[in-house]
């Protein structure tokens, strides 16, 4: 069930909240998101209660137990051994050219997220600053319907006292305006962009060894685009659903594409799994380390930022992607450190600019593929050019080629991607000082029914395959 489909927006959605305040129980929400999941895969629904089950004991033994590193190891055993099987399994015996037939597992939904969670959650117990007697807390802790596939990450502290909170269990108009605000922002930057791209970004990256250096260029931006208006979509619709049923979750986005540097970019990009690599990785390390020195700094982010990359998924793709991410924090950290500057806009195209490259190497189904975009990029193929900028530069005369240019993306909503990007504020930004007024209804109701128009076949969220 996705949150663009008819199923979810007209019936599991509004039967979960009017179900929800009238009984004004955490039961109900445990149960509808163990069913929102079991209709997404009913295979891997035990797999999913299981991980609640065994996490679940295993904190309880970490926090009354005096031996807390064992149960704490026994832990990450079981969630890594977990992630391992399903998701770098195949990867790993491919590289070491192990005479084992791959398991061709199709990857549990949600999987790399509910594991994280119990994770953090484990790793908070060892540190003694988490303790959750209830397990049905707990379980909605895990499974809570709005960030099981794709996040926000959540953190036991902010969430745990929400669900105990009476309080939050009446209906709230205000909650309700802005939380649905959200949810539509977040379905016209799915429906009517993110959507849009996609089928021009899935034709050349499927015929990477055909592209020319203009075509290779669109592509490589518009997929920027796609994945950042599909996952910041995905993200304003989770926080939307969060606030009409009172509960504030993490914002998983600030802007990122106006960053200046890449630790800046970090910051403000995918933010909850940034802070809680920050807290569990790159912190333990430095703390290890005993003292911040840049060495110590740079060991630290190679280390933190490699992880998150290869989180991301199996493949020399996902590898190189966290490469490259972990040397420019690292470059990033040293030119802070020796106090270099560079003027703003310069830093800001130069960030840009690595980010798309990296995300490159994030969207090609191989390194050959995304070699092939980067020799298309930079004039190794032909460069061609569509006819009326042919015929323009032939008045100067100019020669330039011309050629089947694809014609696929839609310059509408390709420009308007880069102008929200670059000017408009964010969704957090626009609802910060929100109050339900006639603006609103409007805004709300035309942006709706525009996303509705364009939601005829309903497709899944690009992070779902992480």
């Amino acid at each position: 069930m996705l949150f663009n489909s008819y199923e979810f927006i007209f019936l599991f959605f509004p039967i979960v909240l009017i179900v929800y305040f009238k009984f004004k129980s955490t039961v109900w929400l445990t149960f509808a998101s163990l069913f929102f999941y079991g209709y997404w895969s009913l295979k891997y629904l035990p797999l999913l209660i299981v991980s609640i089950i065994v996490n679940f004991l295993i904190a309880r033994q970490i926090v009354k137990s005096n031996s807390k590193k064992f149960f704490f190891a026994i832990g990450l055993i079981f969630n890594l051994g977990l992630l391992f099987y399903y998701k770098y399994f195949d990867f790993f015996i491919e590289t070491i050219g192990a005479n084992i037939e791959p398991l061709n597992l199709i990857l549990p939904l949600g999987i790399s997220f509910f594991t994280i969670t119990q994770l953090l959650y484990l790793y908070d117990c060892y540190e003694g600053v988490a303790k959750e007697n209830s397990f049905v807390n707990y379980a909605l802790f895990v499974s809570y319907f709005p960030h099981l596939m794709a996040g926000p990450i959540l953190y036991h502290r902010q969430m745990f006292k929400q669900f105990n909170d009476k309080n939050l269990r009446t209906l709230n108009f205000e909650n309700i305006s802005s939380g649905l605000t959200l949810f539509v922002i977040g379905l016209m930057k799915k429906v009517l962009i993110a959507d849009q791209l996609s089928p021009y970004v899935g034709l050349n990256y499927s015929q990477t060894a055909q592209l020319d250096c203009l075509t290779a260029w669109l592509t490589a931006i518009s997929y920027m685009l796609q994945l950042y208006f599909d996952f910041s979509g995905y993200s304003d619709m989770a926080v939307g659903l969060s606030r009409m049923m009172n509960f504030e979750i993490p914002v998983n986005f600030n802007s990122p594409y106006r960053a200046a540097g890449m630790i800046n970019f970090w910051q403000r990009w995918h933010i909850s799994l940034t802070n809680a690599i920050t807290a569990c990785v790159y912190m333990p390390i430095i703390k290890f380390l005993k003292t911040r020195t840049l060495i110590h700094t740079v060991t630290a982010s190679f280390i933190a930022f490699f992880i998150v990359g290869i989180w991301h998924g199996a493949g020399w793709t996902f590898v190189i992607f966290a490469l490259l991410n972990s040397i420019g924090v690292i470059v990033n950290y040293i030119w802070k450190f020796y106090k270099k500057s560079m003027p703003k806009i310069l830093a800001h195209i130069v960030t840009l600019t690595y980010v798309l490259m990296t995300m490159i190497f994030f969207r090609a189904q191989s390194v050959d593929d995304a070699i092939n975009v980067f020799k298309a990029m930079f004039g190794m193929t032909e460069i061609l050019f569509p006819q009326k900028i042919v015929t323009l530069a032939s008045m100067f005369n100019i020669n330039l080629i011309v050629g089947d240019v694809p014609g696929s993306l839609s310059k509408i909503v390709f420009v308007t991607a880069i102008l929200i990007v670059a000017f408009s504020p964010n969704s957090n930004q626009l609802i910060k000082d929100f109050r339900p007024s006639y603006k609103w209804l409007v805004f709300t109701t035309i942006g709706f029914l525009l996303a509705f128009l364009f939601m005829t076949q309903p497709t899944e969220f690009l992070y779902f395959q992480f």
